[in-house]
């Protein structure tokens, strides 16, 4: 199984590398494979390193990471004093709890976590890059020099998703559960260790998600999407951005769903006009390739032909096409032609009227032992016998031919 999905993603990665550059040849699956373990082995290298770096500030790191807490107990605690006030009820003693540890290195192993996590965010222009490298083999150098400020606007979205996680989405998804438990008298009793996995994953699905805009434009700038294509296609991407957003989220709650599908969706507008005024300058400086591009998908627009075999009532022994029907007409009205004649069929020998009267065969004669061959014929009739004429016969002759009568004797 692996190495069929290996063999399809090289072939991927060979037909972008040849798009990229027509000069590259075909590579074969061990060099491939080199390339991605060589993608594997930096990726790691760089994560170690940053994560060594990160883990001396782990306590600091781990605070920041239970700030978003801190603002979802004070904001529920509002929110269910106004719930039992608008209720008409005696107002609740709310109490939160810090989160806790079960386990003797539940909190060491959430440190280390958040350390990883830490580490990815910081190293993620290197990581980013490592991997263009690998998808992206065969980049010119005139476009290896645009890929590092397509790095810094990838690192750029990057920020701004964990960013908008941490500070907006985070606190609302905490407080919505906190409120719930209390309402349905369920103890907030949360341990560090599953707060950790909950916030650090939440901030990094954010933060991977508002990449969409990056690879969007590397798709539009391999030609695998196109301004029209996006802007015909809107409401198949609010589809697939709501499905996305459902599968990621490490919630099922509606409105975390809409916090992160929202942003998604005007990254996906944004990328629209991106796209736009990138076709735009493609045009201008690649005019008879568009050109071609146009002419084809103008083609393709057309109203396919008529196909009669997806008619149910269609007889492929008559048509519909004028042509047809008025060879039909003149062959109907046209007069009959006189066929020839049949050829004489001899009549047999043997042959018996049906009013001739049939011969019985003798008492005691199979019938069946005698062939049709085997009958005897009747005899043919034999030729009258010449006379031979005498001398004086045929003088006489002659001369009455002659016209001289031969005289009679005295």
């Amino acid at each position: 199984m692996w190495q069929g999905l290996l063999t399809k993603v090289f072939k991927a990665r060979e037909k972008i590398a040849l798009n990229l550059n027509p000069q590259d040849e075909e590579k074969p699956f061990l060099d491939h494979l080199e390339d991605l373990r060589t993608m594997l082995v930096r990726i790691a290298i760089t994560l170690l390193v940053s994560v060594l770096l990160t883990f001396g500030f782990n306590k600091p790191l781990t605070d920041l990471v239970q700030v978003p807490y801190k603002w979802a107990i004070d904001s529920a605690k509002v929110t269910i004093l106004e719930n039992a006030k608008a209720a008409g009820l005696p107002e609740p003693k709310v109490e939160f709890r810090q989160p806790s540890t079960r386990t003797p290195q539940e909190g060491f192993m959430a440190s280390v976590n958040v350390s990883l996590i830490a580490s990815v965010i910081l190293s993620f222009p290197l990581l980013l890059f490592f991997v263009l490298q690998f998808i992206l083999p065969g980049l010119k150098d005139t476009e290896k020099k645009v890929l590092f400020p397509a790095l810094a606007v990838g690192f750029g979205l990057f920020l701004t998703g964990v960013t908008f996680s941490y500070f907006m989405v985070l606190p609302r998804a905490l407080d919505f559960f906190l409120v719930w438990n209390f309402d349905h008298g369920f103890e907030n009793s949360w341990m560090l260790g599953d707060y950790i996995t909950f916030a650090t994953r939440f901030i990094l699905i954010f933060g991977v998600s508002f990449e969409l805009p990056v690879v969007v434009m590397a798709l539009v700038k391999l030609d695998f999407l196109s301004y029209k294509l996006m802007k015909t296609t809107r409401k198949h991407a609010i589809i697939a951005i709501a499905v996305f957003s459902a599968v990621i989220t490490p919630t099922q709650d509606v409105l975390t769903l809409l916090l992160l599908a929202g942003p998604l969706y005007v990254l996906y507008e944004i990328c629209i006009w991106l796209a736009y005024m990138i076709e735009k300058k493609d045009r201008e400086a690649f005019p008879e390739y568009y050109a071609q591009i146009d002419k084809d998908e103008q083609e393709l627009e057309k109203e396919p032909a008529k196909d009669d075999w997806d008619n149910e009532n269609y007889n492929p022994w008559f048509s519909d096409d004028d042509e047809t029907k008025k060879e039909l007409e003149d062959e109907y009205q046209s007069q009959p032609r006189p066929s020839a004649p049949p050829p004489e069929i001899e009549k047999a020998i043997n042959t018996v009227a049906m009013s001739d009267p049939v011969e019985e065969p003798e008492a005691g004669e199979d019938q069946g032992s005698v062939m049709p061959d085997e009958e005897e014929l009747p005899p043919s009739p034999e030729p009258n016998p010449t006379t031979e004429k005498t001398t004086e016969e045929l003088a006489r002759e002659d001369e009455m031919r002659s016209g001289n009568p031969p005289s009679s004797s005295p």
